[in-house]
């Protein structure tokens, strides 16, 4: 009875997905690619996030400039990696923690509109331990995933700020 109840369940939840992709449902601020602040300052250590934060706000018209009206201050990003099953062989399942401080101040007398506030992403890994090589790709997708994902957060709370 149980297994019956299940397979109804995940048929009705098939077909409410397929009903709401077919009639054009879309998510609340996916279509809203422009963001409101036309210039900024990016100040963070050189690394991978800063390129996947200067991606994102390309990606919604915002330039960066030195002399910007706003500042966002990105920390060193830090990972961390949890083990989430016991065992030294076979397949272990991690998840990998993606964080970066920021911060977004005015230029013209450095009063912040968003003070020590934290991005974080996160992920589940399934790795092998018997495929090193394997294993390093997957957590290096898996980080960049985690960077496009924190990126985009931070561009959200961008876009929730009232600027002058």
């Amino acid at each position: 009875m149980k297994r019956r109840s299940l397979i109804i369940r995940s048929l009705l939840l098939l077909t409410l997905t397929t009903l709401l992709a077919g009639c054009g449902f879309q998510l609340r601020g996916l279509d809203a690619a422009a963001l409101d602040i036309p210039a900024l300052t990016l100040s963070s250590p050189d690394g991978r996030f800063e390129d996947a934060v200067e991606q994102a706000l390309k990606g919604t018209g915002t330039t960066l400039e030195d002399d910007a009206p706003l500042r966002v201050n990105l920390s060193e990003e830090q990972v961390r990696e949890t083990r989430l099953t016991q065992g030294v062989s076979g397949n272990q399942e991690r998840r990998l923690t993606l964080s970066v401080p920021f911060s977004v101040q005015r230029s013209e007398d450095n009063a912040y509109l968003l003070d020590q506030q934290t991005l974080e992403a996160s992920t589940t890994l399934n790795v092998d331990n018997n495929n090193l090589l394997a294993q390093d790709e997957l957590r290096d997708e898996a980080l960049r995933s985690l960077r496009r994902e924190a990126a985009r957060q931070l561009v959200e709370r961008l876009r929730a700020l009232e600027t002058p």
